[in-house]
């Protein structure tokens, strides 16, 4: 199971990779925070998540309007799934949550004809909703299409009863004269407000009873609203930075002009333009050698950044690509825990290189040493990376290495020759 820490995240890009979308339900938002990424037995599942996104990227300029106009709804939907799991459970829900029940649902009942005509062009797979209509029925009985919830006094005989009583001994208060006469009036108008709470919550405990056996597919529909979010975000960023869908290996990795969308902004700010990476990695050892400042880590990050945005269901930001599904994918980038271990940087890189090692024994992963072995001294180092290369051969792994020690290249499966 591939899990990445937030400092891993920030510094291959993958950090303001997300924060460039715009997820607008709490559901997306949710999804956005919450990343997760697809294992290899899971294959089935992120196939249908990227011909999804593909087919939202091929038809993101003809669907343009019809975007906007989903996102505006999504943006008013609030997070019910509490007050929905409450009917479930045989709760009586208060006249808040009520209402936003009922906002939720008008607008899920929005969102169908948008899902329908996005459906109508990019066909997606397994994204549906349910009707609504019932269930608005139950909080609406009038169907009055009003934002607001009321209880109206047809509910039951006896609320209407204890309203007209109400309504009548309001008017009276209202032209009594003496205060012996309104005090009594105020008395009587309490005891009628006190019954009518009480019906009022035989009517909601009854709607919640109502609304419970539709719990299920109202709570299915949140996971199909807050998917069908995120699949419009990844899309609206694959446009941004030119997504492709991958080709699924079993084995290979090969990127054709990859991006790493951070320097992509970064440089354009600047007036500067990144310049795309090429690369073709297999099982064993990879080595990137060249000279510091050449561009060696970047090639690295991002090809850490493209695999795990292809494992979390987002089009690759290359020209082409081929890959494979990871069982994990280890980083061993610089020496962000040797504080908190109490360990020299050379001590805490072997202390996070052997868990990596036990990570990579589970299954087929993609495993990255940056300048591994610097916080030792230049003779030692040297040994340490070339048998370490030696060793990543026989792993069950693409390993990818960068380096700047001599005679490490000549141990790798493959060398590449960084040309800044």
């Amino acid at each position: 199971m591939i899990t990445v820490s937030f400092d891993e995240k920030v510094k291959i890009g993958l950090q303001y990779a997300l924060e460039t979308l715009h997820g607008c339900s709490p559901f997306g938002l949710e999804r956005i925070r919450r990343l997760r990424f697809y294992t290899p037995d899971e294959r089935a599942a992120l196939e249908t998540e990227l011909y999804n996104v593909e087919a939202l990227t091929r038809h993101a300029d003809e669907l343009k309007d019809t975007y906007t106009r989903l996102m505006t709804v999504l943006c008013q939907i609030k997070d019910i799934r509490n007050s929905l799991r409450r009917c479930q459970n045989g709760e009586v829900p208060d006249h808040v949550e009520l209402f936003e029940i009922k906002g939720y649902l008008q607008r899920l009942d929005s969102l169908l004809p948008l899902l329908n005509t996005i459906n109508e062009t990019a066909h997606l797979k397994d994204v549906s909703l349910h009707s609504p209509a019932a269930a608005l029925a139950i909080l609406d009985p009038n169907g009055t299409g009003s934002r607001g919830f009321y209880i109206p006094d047809s509910a039951t005989a006896r609320l209407k009863e204890i309203r007209a009583a109400k309504k009548d001994v309001e008017e009276r208060l209202f032209h009594a004269r003496t205060d012996a006469e309104k005090d009594d009036l105020r008395l009587q108008r309490t005891r009628i407000c006190a019954e009518e709470e009480s019906e009022e919550m035989k009517v909601r405990r009854a709607m919640g009873a109502q609304l419970a056996p539709m719990v299920e597919d109202l709570l299915a529909d949140a996971e199909t609203i807050g998917r069908l979010d995120f699949m419009v975000q990844k899309a609206l960023f694959a446009v941004r930075y030119g997504g492709v869908l991958p080709q699924i290996t079993d084995g290979a990795l090969v990127l054709e002009d990859m991006v790493n969308p951070e320097l992509v902004d970064l440089l354009g700010e600047q007036g500067r333009a990144f310049v795309p990476v090429s690369i073709a990695l297999d099982q064993g050892a990879t080595v990137i050698t060249g000279a510091n400042m050449g561009g060696k880590s970047v090639a690295m990050k991002t090809v850490a950044l493209n695999a795990l945005l292809f494992q979390a269901g987002f089009l690759v930001c290359a020209k082409s690509a081929k890959m494979p599904l990871f069982h994990s994918v280890n980083m061993l980038f610089d020496d962000l825990q040797s504080i908190q271990s109490g360990l020299s940087g050379f001590g805490s890189e072997i202390v996070q290189f052997q868990k990596a090692l036990s990570e990579v024994e589970q299954g087929y992963s993609l495993f990255l040493l940056d300048e591994f072995a610097r916080g030792t001294n230049p003779d030692e180092g040297a040994l340490i990376v070339q048998a370490v290369t030696r060793y990543l051969n026989g792993v069950n792994a693409i390993s990818l290495l960068t380096t700047h020690y001599d005679k490490v290249a000549e141990f790798a499966n493959t060398h590449y020759q960084i040309i800044g």
